[in-house]
């Protein structure tokens, strides 16, 4: 396809509001690619060249694109001076549409989409001394050589403004759609294959995270060829998930017999070893490999000669107390630069908890008591001390602790202990319960501290507007912000609470400046809100929120079913958390984790009212 014509596309997906046409025109515009095409472009819909594992949008700085646009125009004989482009700049206020509007029709029928993808890899790639002006040099040539069209979206994407409103689960719609008839002759039985085909090919992803690799099998090899993608080192499985419950009896009543394991508060951290290399991933899929060397080296020496895929809980680790340091220290770990200083600082121990593949082979099909049997021949024990504290291992991994019982009353126990311990509580298994790729259910379930507050636990939202501010805070330019839970159902976020407390000045200052960099000139797609914020933005932040209670709401979208006049609130919200650099929108509380918490909270509000403890 040439690149003109998918910029065409592009347009097309850019102008439409909702989430199902826009999947259903993305599968119109997928049917007219090859394989080689349908990775790239994928891709780029999604703002980046490569998987998110693999690589990071570009980012160019702006000075730099519009030194980028001025050469373009030089090279089509327009002349325009920096001061004239950054004037124009100032009024048009988008690179984007800047170019689209200097720059002249090309005559010529332009480069093809993977010439230009390959063009924009090279620049993304280049480093070092001089690479600054060979970028510019490079992206001219891009520029210059399509339509102005096309060098709108060249220029957004470049600085990582793309933002069509294409998430995962758009994605893979319109890859469900690719394989179905466009007009069903029997409407029942087309839903019900769309649902069998929608599985297919989210779980083919789940175990790679890799949606260009996924597209362009299924353009190729059709369903066979994406029932045959397999967990495979260097490929991120995407992390199981927790539901949750209140205690231990209810716990007990849903799995009947459970492994129940301390829940840490670290970096959660998959790591991938084939023999020779290894690679670190975090709970959101980014490489963590460089911020951690000592879990990588450790790795490296355990499994040389082997291939496995295993997860754990990076926690730093206290040497002088032997204790393991609280999440408020351990978080400062995260970092790109200076990693070897703060390494010696706050080492970490890797607390493992689950074995994926081992020596070729997945595990993930396995019963939990299985492949925590092969985990244990590996990792040593993670026990209690003399001091009646769990200690951590002497070597950077050991097993997590955990016991097996169908005793509510244990459960509550090990509860206790771990929460004493300043642990934020258990995880229970199902002990025939096999890793759930990228799902939450109940073969794992959560139990936290923060469940014996009013409302059950705090919940993580995707931010889609905020609020000018008012008062003292005019001078910031916010007052406060939108929240969202996820729709698993619909993939749409859906507003559940206006919040305006629980950052100090600085923190408002720095989210609105990410936020002005996310803002749309509507509602994004698959956003659903029944209040309207001074600006709405693309859900991509995500704040953890903690809330007085949950009560039912005619304001607010969430969980509000058709026909229904309410949906959920947060009573007295207030972030506990700044932006998660650990998760996604597509992480954030889901509907049915609302619908659960309101339960819960029902109950035990049911319970106090009759004299219950």
């Amino acid at each position: 396809m040439n690149f003109d014509s998918f910029s065409e596309s592009l347009e097309v997906l850019e102008k439409t509001p909702g989430r199902l046409e826009l999947a259903q025109r993305l599968a119109a515009l997928l049917r007219e690619l090859t394989p080689g095409e349908t990775s790239r472009a994928l891709y780029m819909v999604q703002g980046q060249l490569l998987p998110s594992f693999d690589g990071e949008p570009m980012g160019m700085a702006g000075s730099l694109l519009l030194r980028a646009i001025g050469r373009a125009l030089d090279s089509r004989g327009v002349t325009c001076s920096d001061s004239e482009l950054k004037a124009l700049l100032a009024e048009a206020g988008d690179p984007g549409i800047l170019a689209e509007r200097l720059l002249p029709p090309n005559e010529g029928a332009g480069e093809s989409l993977i010439e230009v993808y390959e063009r924009l890899l090279a620049i993304s790639r280049l480093s070092g001394s001089g690479s600054q002006e060979e970028k510019i040099l490079h992206l001219a040539r891009v520029l210059s050589g399509g339509s102005p069209l096309s060098a709108r979206f060249v220029c957004r994407f470049v600085m990582g403004r793309l933002r069509l409103g294409v998430g995962d689960a758009t994605i893979l719609d319109a890859l469900t759609l690719t394989v179905l008839d466009a007009s069903p002759d029997d409407e029942r039985a087309w839903k019900k294959g769309r649902k069998s085909v929608r599985e297919e090919i989210e779980g083919a992803y789940n175990l790679c995270s890799d949606l260009g690799r996924v597209g362009a099998v299924l353009r190729e090899e059709g369903r066979d060829g994406i029932r045959r993608i397999a967990p495979s080192v260097g490929y991120p499985i995407r992390m199981a998930l927790c539901e949750r419950l209140g205690s231990g009896e209810e716990i007990i009543a849903k799995l009947k017999e459970a492994a129940v394991e301390s829940k840490y508060d670290g970096f959660r951290c998959q790591v991938h070893c084939d023999g020779t290399r290894v690679r670190l991933f975090s709970r959101n899929l980014e490489e963590t490999t460089g911020m951690f060397p000592e879990i990588a080296r450790a790795a490296s020496e355990l499994f040389s000669g082997r291939s496995a895929i295993f997860e754990g809980e990076a926690l730093g680790y206290d040497a002088e107390n032997e204790s393991f340091h609280p999440f408020q220290v351990t978080i400062t770990r995260k970092r790109k630069h200076n990693v070897l200083e703060k390494s010696e600082e706050i080492p970490l121990k890797c607390l493992v908890f689950d074995l994926l593949y081992l020596d070729g082979l997945s595990l993930m099909e396995r019963p939990f008591a299985q492949r925590r049997k092969i985990l244990e021949e590996i990792f040593p024990v993670t026990v209690r001390g003399i001091a009646d504290r769990e200690l951590p291992p002497d070597g950077v991994f050991g097993a997590s602790r955990l016991i097996v019982t169908d005793d509510p009353h244990k459960v509550d126990l090990f509860f206790d202990e771990v929460v004493e311990e300043g642990f934020e509580g258990v995880i229970a298994k199902r002990l025939d319960g096999v890793y759930a790729a990228g799902s939450r259910n109940f073969n794992w379930i959560k139990l936290k501290r923060s469940y014996k507050s009013a409302l059950s636990d705090t919940v993580d939202l995707a931010l889609i507007g905020y609020y000018r501010g008012k008062g003292l805070r005019t001078k910031l330019g916010i007052g406060a912000v939108l929240g969202a839970v996820l729709d698993p159902e619909s993939g749409e976020f859906q507003s559940v609470a206006r919040i305006g407390s629980g950052l100090t000045e600085e923190g408002w200052r720095d989210l609105r400046a990410i936020l002005d960099d996310l803002r749309t000139e509507g509602p994004p797609p698959g956003v659903v809100s029944g209040l309207v914020p001074d600006f709405w933005v693309h859900p991509s932040i995500v704040v953890t929120v903690l809330a007085d209670e949950l009560t039912r709401s005619p304001t607010h979208r969430a969980g509000r079913g058709e026909g229904e006049e309410e949906g959920f609130a947060l009573r007295f919200p207030r972030m506990v958390s700044g932006p998660r650099a650990d998760k996604k929108a597509e992480e954030a509380t889901t509907v049915p984790e609302i619908r659960r918490l309101y339960d819960l909270q029902r109950q035990r509000s049911t319970g106090r009212s009759s004299g219950e403890p």
